[in-house]
């Protein structure tokens, strides 16, 4: 095969690897199959495009040499649009071994606040709620050791309130609400994926005021990539202004 052709090939499979990953996402969310089938279709993508990037480029370098401009051309094209994919999920990648493979974080790791109505919610397919404490403490802690509790002045009506209207503002969606326990449930709709993630509040008195300590657990997926520790930061960055 002649490098006219390979260089021609990989071209033409530009398009496909591109598409990789938006029809992963566009799958899913049209519930067309699972993440599982969607995770390999991301899988498959970032492998063949580093297979193609990678052909491309020898091509290229072999037309160089040869002083055949169109060849090169064709190649150098090919290797910009495939370090999109390539560059982008190697990104996730790093960015995935670099965080502890836990799917929920608290701000209370000994006494974590409860879901009642939201368990209801989450479908027999979702991650357990159950918290090993003994293997995920350390994990938060030495990945996440900035999520404590909100030490607040204000008292426990107002800082309810506060967290409704905290959660709300940040587009959650409030589907429990409770008061006089001073507790609080939402699920936060992932905007790429429409990821559903569930949020427990509590608000405890203190002498001082208020304690108030938050709870975000994905529905799937046994590493969440920092998105429930984030989740909570923002929440706190938030209601502290």
């Amino acid at each position: 095969m002649t490098i006219k052709k390979i260089s021609n090939l990989c071209k033409f499979a530009v398009i496909p690897l591109l598409l990789g990953f938006p029809l992963a996402v566009i799958a899913y969310r049209l519930q067309l199959w699972n993440m599982g089938t969607s995770f390999q279709l991301i899988k498959f993508t970032a492998y063949a495009s580093v297979a193609v990037l990678a052909i491309a480029l020898i091509v290229g370098i072999i037309a160089f040499f040869k002083k055949q401009k169109d060849i090169v051309k064709t190649c150098t094209s090919v290797a910009i649009l495939l370090a999109i994919p390539v560059v982008g999920l190697s990104m996730t990648g790093a960015k995935a071994k670099s965080l502890p493979f836990i799917h929920q974080v608290s701000t209370d790791t000994v006494n974590l606040p409860k879901f009642e109505k939201v368990i209801e919610l989450r479908g027999d397919n979702s991650n357990p709620l159950a918290y090993d404490r003994e293997k995920l403490e350390p994990l938060q802690q030495e990945a996440y050791p900035e999520l404590q509790p909100i030490m607040s002045e204000l008292n426990t009506e107002q800082a309810f309130s506060k967290a409704v209207d905290t959660a709300i503002k940040l587009g959650w969606e409030v589907v429990a609400k409770d008061a006089i326990k001073g507790t609080i449930e939402a699920v936060d709709t992932t905007l790429l994926w429409a990821f559903k993630d569930d949020v427990a509040i509590r608000i405890l008195a203190t002498d001082t005021g208020s304690k108030i300590d938050l709870r975000s657990v994905s529905r799937i997926g046994g590493s969440d990539l920092g998105a429930n520790a984030e989740r909570i930061k923002t929440f706190i960055s938030l209601f502290s202004e």
